[in-house]
C-alpha cells in the first residue's frame, strides 16, 4: 500500500473529510482521490479477509510541514500533545457511550456577552463563550492567560474547549496544533469573521457558517 493510499484513508475514513476537501488537502483531483481511496480500501479488505500483512511504502505524495504537523516538532511539548490527543479521544468516547450531553458550542469572544464581537484568534482569544443550544444559556471562560503565551496557546485553548464538552467551536482563524487537538477530540470547526457572538450563533443554527477541515494559519499565529 502506498503512502498516498494511507493518507486518503486517514482523511476520508478516520477524520471524516468530505471527498472534495480531502482531495484539496492531497493536492489531487476528486476522481484521482476516489481512485486512490478505492484502491486503499480494497487492499485493506483483502488483508483483513484473507489474513494478509499490509506493507506501506512508496506512492505519490507531498508533505506539508504546517498542516497537521505532529506536536513532536515543538521541543518539550511532545508528550503533552500526544497525551492530550489520547485524553480527548477517550473523553468523547466515554461521553458517547453514556449517551452524550446537551448540544453545546464554543465561540471565541472579545467580551462576556453575546453582543461582544468574535475574537478572530482561537488560541489567544480573550474569552470563550460556551453556548447551550438547547436552553439558550451560556457560560464564559476566561482565556486571558493565553494572550501573551509564547507557544502552546492553541493547544491550551483547545484543552479548555474539550473540557467544556462542546460539539463544535467557532472562531476566526485556527493554527495547525489547535486543529489537530480539536479533531482528535471530535470537535467540529467553523469560521466566523467580523460579526458578534450572537450573530455567529444564529448563522450556525441556520447552517450558514463555513466549516473548516484544516488550519488556515501557520504555527505561532
Amino acid at each position: 500500500m502506498g503512502f498516498d493510499e494511507v493518507e486518503a484513508l486517514r482523511l476520508k475514513d478516520l477524520l471524516g473529510f468530505p471527498q472534495e476537501e480531502a482531495a484539496k488537502v492531497m493536492g489531487v483531483s476528486q476522481p484521482t482521490f476516489h481512485r486512490i481511496l478505492k484502491g486503499a480500501r480494497r487492499k485493506v479488505a483483502d488483508a483483513l479477509v484473507n489474513h494478509k500483512a499490509l506493507r506501506i511504502e512508496g506512492g505519490s505524495y507531498v508533505y506539508d510541514p504546517y498542516a497537521f504537523r505532529p506536536c513532536r516538532w515543538m521541543k518539550g511539548w511532545g508528550g503533552f500533545c500526544e497525551g492530550f490527543a489520547l485524553m480527548a479521544e477517550e473523553e468523547f468516547r466515554i461521553k458517547d457511550v453514556k449517551g452524550g450531553g446537551k448540544m453545546k458550542i464554543a465561540l471565541t469572544s472579545t467580551g462576556d456577552t453575546l453582543d461582544s464581537l468574535m475574537d478572530e484568534r482561537f488560541g489567544r482569544a480573550r474569552k470563550i463563550i460556551v453556548y447551550d443550544l438547547d436552553y439558550g444559556s451560556f457560560e464564559v471562560i476566561d482565556n486571558s492567560s493565553n494572550l501573551s503565551a509564547f507557544q502552546g496557546a492553541g493547544i491550551e485553548t483547545a484543552r479548555k474547549v474539550v473540557e467544556a464538552r462542546v460539539k463544535a467551536v467557532i472562531s476566526g482563524h485556527f493554527g495547525p496544533n489547535a486543529v489537530r487537538a480539536l479533531q482528535a477530540a471530535g470537535v467540529e470547526i467553523y469560521q466566523a469573521l467580523g460579526i458578534s457572538v450572537g450573530e455567529a450563533i444564529e448563522r450556525f443554527k441556520e447552517g450558514k457558517l463555513q466549516r473548516l477541515y484544516g488550519p488556515d494559519k501557520g504555527p505561532h499565529w
